[in-house]
């Protein structure tokens, strides 16, 4: 396997029910829209598939996010700015990955709330269990409305 999730042949990896449902649970967030999703895999009400590009949309309802790792920073800073925007909570699954500006910029600096996984992560690919784990540690992290 190789090191980087953006070097892999699909950048579709679905989130494993049992994750969004510890994720809802821990952080009291009932998330009505997915931003990042396939017709298939949405785990929310509304749901952006690749091609509506949730990049691009305005996300009106509080937010489920498991982005493309290939593109994470870009979807991190889209999280912060629509938190920011449209005052809605926002849970992402993402990578562990301190070390990069978007987490510095938007994460950290942001006043989230960070779950940091047990363990590696075992994602689904197109509805089954893939047969390794995520090579990265994994989090959730939650950007909150304001009250």
């Amino acid at each position: 396997m190789t090191k980087n999730f953006s070097k892999t042949a699909n950048d579709v990896w679905e989130t494993p029910i049992q994750i969004f449902e510890f994720a809802k649970a821990y952080f009291q967030v009932f998330p009505k829209l997915d931003v990042a999703s396939t017709h298939e895999n949405s785990l929310c009400e509304f749901h952006f598939t690749e091609r509506e590009d949730g990049l691009k949309q305005t996300w009106f309802k509080d937010v489920w996010m498991n982005p493309p790792y290939s593109k994470a920073s870009k979807w991190i800073q889209k999280a912060s700015e629509e938190n920011k925007k449209n005052n809605i909570n926002i849970i992402a699954l993402l990578n562990v990955t301190t070390d990069t500006r978007a987490w510095h910029n938007f994460v950290l600096s942001n006043k989230t709330e960070i779950c940091f996984l047990e363990g590696r992560v075992r994602f689904n690919q197109h509805g089954i269990r893939a047969k390794h784990p995520s090579q990265h540690p994994s989090c959730l992290v939650c950007w909150r409305k304001r009250y």
